[in-house]
């Protein structure tokens, strides 16, 4: 169990000295998302994005997609779990245009 508390995750003020891959969030029962929930924690992850461009100036990433988990088992086409909401995130070199 870790405390929600912990300083190492809190953000402003001095820079934070966690850096993350994963967000992830287990409901101890099935809930229904709130209308509109899937754009406002995109957006809230896009911030996550902006400061990546911001830290990362020749690089671009976005939330690329959300929605039911891939799950990939190659060759196959991937199935998909309806009970993981997941946000995808793309990030790629930025280009001379958007450098400017």
């Amino acid at each position: 169990m870790w405390n929600c508390g912990d300083s190492r995750y809190r953000t402003g003020g001095k820079e934070d000295k966690m850096k993350i891959e994963k967000i992830e969030i287990e409901f101890p029962f099935p809930v229904k998302l709130p209308k509109g929930f899937d754009q406002t924690l995109s957006a809230l992850i896009n911030m996550v994005c902006e400061k990546y461009q911001e830290d990362h100036p020749g690089r671009r990433m976005w939330p690329a997609g959300h929605g039911a988990k891939p799950l990939w088992r190659e060759p196959e086409e991937p199935e998909f779990d309806n009970n993981i909401f997941h946000i995808s995130i793309a990030e790629r070199e930025a280009s001379p245009k958007e450098r400017l």
